[in-house]
Order: structure tokens, then sequence, then C-alpha cells
């Protein structure tokens, strides 16, 4: 009697399985664009072997996929031996568009890997368009963000050196000074620390560190004040100058190129021959 009550069960569940397809079996609801599917089950399914590839193809021709987006660059054809279903899922609900999942890059042929712009579109903007390397030079199939260490030599030679290609102009007031030749101090192998030579302008010594905030103030690379450590009066400074037709007392270093005594008495001389 059990027996024949399972039995009898089974073959209801089967019956309304069959007859309402969508309401017992199904494993969500379709996305949008399939709804006119809903308990048509074999437009895709086939019995025990699962969504066949002839199936989707019967109504999404391979040549004419992404056609209505112009976007859309065509590779559907050299994917003919890889599964729909690899990519694309229907029962994501009524609120779905698309039925793409992740894709895998493992589909492609081993030489479309390495192609890139077979699927996508080169970037054609900042230095991207003097690229010399192909894509997979920084990127990954399976990371798009940059992974690998970055090498200025994958530039054209001629635009190597064009920094803004790629970063923005400093805006502090020292860097407006020099404009855009950043290779004057910068080098392409390593950003930091910079080759800005300082004895340009003024020699460190044992008494006078290259410490920037005992001269420049509020990050103000353009103005010093020597005053910061030397206890001068203004008076002071005035009057020794002046005995020496100075009079420019706020420009040390136009004599002072260091902090050797030495050096201001020379500096002073040639001043007073000028």
């Amino acid at each position: 009697m059990k027996k024949g009550l399972l039995f009898f069960f089974i073959l209801v569940v089967v019956a309304l399985s069959a007859i309402y397809p969508h309401t017992w079996i199904s494993p969500g609801e379709l996305v949008n664009g399939h709804q006119k599917l809903n308990n048509q089950c074999s437009a895709c399914h086939s019995p025990f072997g699962g969504i066949v590839n002839s199936k989707c193809i019967s109504c999404h021709k391979l040549s004419e996929i992404g056609k209505e987006n112009i976007n859309t660059i065509f590779f559907h054809e050299r994917l003919k031996n890889s599964s729909c279903v690899s990519c694309h899922a229907d029962h994501k609900g009524m609120i779905q568009d698309n039925t793409l999942m992740k894709f895998e890059h493992d589909l492609l042929s081993e030489e479309d890997k390495i192609n890139c712009n077979a699927c996508h579109k080169a970037p054609n903007s900042g230095s991207h368009k003097y690229f010399l390397n192909t894509c997979n030079s920084c990127h990954t199939n399976e990371v798009w963000k940059t992974t690998t260490k970055f090498s200025h030599e994958m530039i054209e030679a001629n635009q190597r050196q064009n920094c803004t290609l790629c970063h923005s102009s400093p805006t502090d007031n020292m860097h407006k000074d020099f404009g855009r030749d950043c290779i004057s101090c910068h080098s392409l192998d390593q950003w930091n620390p910079s080759s800005f030579n300082h004895e340009n302008y003024f020699a460190f010594d044992v008494n006078h560190h290259s410490t920037c905030t005992n001269c420049h103030s509020n990050n103000n690379f353009k103005a010093y004040s020597c005053t910061n450590c030397h206890e001068h009066s203004a008076n002071k400074l005035f009057n020794e100058h002046a005995e020496e037709g100075i009079s420019d007392i706020l420009n040390c270093v136009r004599c002072h190129r260091s902090g050797n005594a030495e050096d201001g008495e020379e500096s002073n001389g040639r001043g007073e021959d000028d």
C-alpha cells in the first residue's frame, strides 16, 4: 500500500512538472528578453542533455550578436566550440536584461588571448597611443588592473621624456620655475629621490644641513631666509653691508654661496668689481 502511494505521488509530481515546468522545476525567473519562453523549456533544454548550443544559435546567430550595440566588437564566431552557458545564464530574474556572467579568457584561442584588440578597443588617449608593446606587457587575462612593473621602455623613444602624457604637472611654486623639464631632476627608472642639485643655489656643509624648513617656510621654495637661524638685526645687517656697497641684504646667497666665511668675502670682492 505504501509503495503504491509513493508511486502515485511520483507520477503526480512528474505530471505537474511536465505540465507546469516553469512553476515546478524552474531555477528562477527568466530575464526580460526570454519571457516569451516561459513554460517552453524545450526551446533551450534537451531532455537529460542540458542546454546545447544549437538551440541558442537557432535564435541568436553568432554573426549577428551585438549588432544592436554600437560599442560591441564581434567575436562570438571565434567561440564556435565553446558552450554558450559558459558565459550566459537566463534564470536571473525579470529585472535583468543581460545574461552575461563573468567571462573567462580561457575560452579563447592562444592567439586571441594575446590579441587584446580583437575584442577590446585600444585606448587612444594619454600614453597608450605611444606604447610599443602589446597589452599583456602590463595587463593579464586574469586581472586587467596593472600587475607587472611598468617600464618606460614601452613608450616610443621620442615621447619618453614627455612626462605629462601620464603624470600631472606639480603645482607648487618651485616646480613652476622648472616647467616640464622633469628629466633634469628625475629619472625614468626611479622617480624618488630626485637629482636636484642644490649646490647650484647654496652648498650645504657641516653647519648647514639639507632640511628644507630651515630656510624655506610654508612650502614656498622660491623664498628663503637665513635669519631663521642667524640672529642678525636688520639695522646691523644693513650697516655692515652698506660699508661694502651692498644694499640687497635679503638675497644672501648672491654672495654667500655656502656657509664658508671666505666664500662670502670672495663674492663680495666680485660684487665690488661689478
